[in-house]
């Protein structure tokens, strides 16, 4: 049996491999702040998907990661596609910290614990989605 975890399935990107692995016949753990869009998402396979309610920018968000993975009885493959980026031509400084929080010090807090499982249980793939391209592009 395939293992996925997805913190930020409840849309976007995130959501799309989410729904593809289920077709696949994954069963994933989904992760996000909103518990009732990750409730909503379960109804589709809840005999495949596991839930977890986590903010990555919280100093509990590994713990809660953990008890994902536990829920799921393990873990292949780790996908983090819960970064945020905003026009900000006025550099206010709260939206620059809270993307920095979310897309450097959850990165940072998800990506280790995700690697620390995986070192631990012989391996597995850990693949993230961060680029600013959605809003910039790259003329």
């Amino acid at each position: 049996m395939k293992r996925a975890i997805i913190i930020g399935a409840t849309s976007g990107i995130g959501q799309e491999v989410a729904k593809n692995l289920l077709r696949e016949g994954w069963q994933i753990g989904i992760a996000g702040r909103r518990q009732p869009a990750l409730e909503d998402f379960q109804r589709i396979a809840p005999e495949q998907i596991k839930i977890q309610s986590l903010d990555v920018t919280q100093a509990d968000a590994a713990e809660k990661l953990n008890t994902l993975i536990r829920k799921l009885g393990g873990m292949d493959l780790f996908l983090l596609s819960s970064g945020i980026g905003f026009q900000n031509p006025e550099l206010d400084i709260d939206i620059e910290l809270n993307t920095a929080r979310t897309n450097v010090e959850g990165f940072t807090r998800m990506v280790n614990t995700a690697f620390d499982y995986f070192k631990q249980h012989g391996g597995g793939h850990l693949a993230v989605i961060s680029s600013i391209a959605g809003t910039k592009g790259l003329g």
